[in-house]
């Protein structure tokens, strides 16, 4: 692996991402007017790259797909749904009708009307169906545990399964096991819960620092 100083283009990328970065950084905590207008053309440039990558990126998802439908795969049906469900997503999020006299108008956000109807009618019962079939992974998970004979295996299935039955609407409505669920979701469950995002803030952190100082460089292949 080679020195960024003793590559120079990997030095200027280095410099260009870490200055960029420093400067969106600095914004945060308020450095100036100054700095904020030049973060925020740094923000609108990066907005601007990132859709144009989306567009290449979905052009060339849907030449692959193309490509296998031209060349009849025998699971080119799943390309066909592919293909589908990304035209009907496209044409709901850019043209959808509202009381402008042209009667087609740009979307604002991913909130308008027609894109939540067609998250609501597809993406949801999808997402139903995917969890309702985690349910039955979990369930052959935990036997295989059980059947493992591991002491720490079969305490987390015990563990696990106590917490799934204190949570049943007839035993919550007992005061005392109300209470102690209640004890456990604000004291043990948020305890882990904030462990869990100190750690990913940390670690993203660290990561943001490796790339500021030229450690990392992913937009160099490193």
């Amino acid at each position: 692996m080679s020195s960024p100083l003793r590559n120079p283009r990997q030095l200027i990328a280095a410099l260009i991402a870490g200055v960029s970065g420093l400067i969106v950084l600095l914004d945060f905590v308020g450095a100036g007017p100054a700095v904020a207008t030049l973060a925020a053309v740094l923000v609108q440039w990066a907005a601007l790259i990132t859709a144009i990558a989306v567009v290449i990126g979905g052009l060339s998802v849907l030449r692959a797909h193309v490509s296998r439908l031209r060349a009849r795969v025998p699971d080119a049906g799943y390309s066909v749904v592919l293909i589908t469900g990304m035209v009907i997503v496209i044409v709901a999020g850019i043209f959808y009708p509202t009381r402008a006299a042209t009667g087609l108008s740009l979307p604002a956000t991913l909130a308008a009307p027609t894109i939540r109807a067609v998250f609501r009618l597809v993406y949801e019962p999808l997402a139903a169906s995917l969890l309702a079939l985690l349910a039955f992974f979990a369930l052959s998970a935990m036997l295989r545990a059980l059947r493992s004979g591991r002491t720490e295996a079969v305490i987390v299935v015990m563990v696990a399964l106590l917490a799934l039955i204190i949570q049943l609407p007839p035993l919550t409505l007992i005061p005392l096991i109300g209470q102690t669920v209640q004890w456990l979701n604000d004291y043990l469950v948020a305890a882990g819960a904030r462990g869990l995002l100190l750690g990913s803030a940390i670690g993203a952190l660290v990561a943001g620092v490796r790339l500021l100082i030229g450690f990392d460089m992913p937009y160099a292949d490193r």
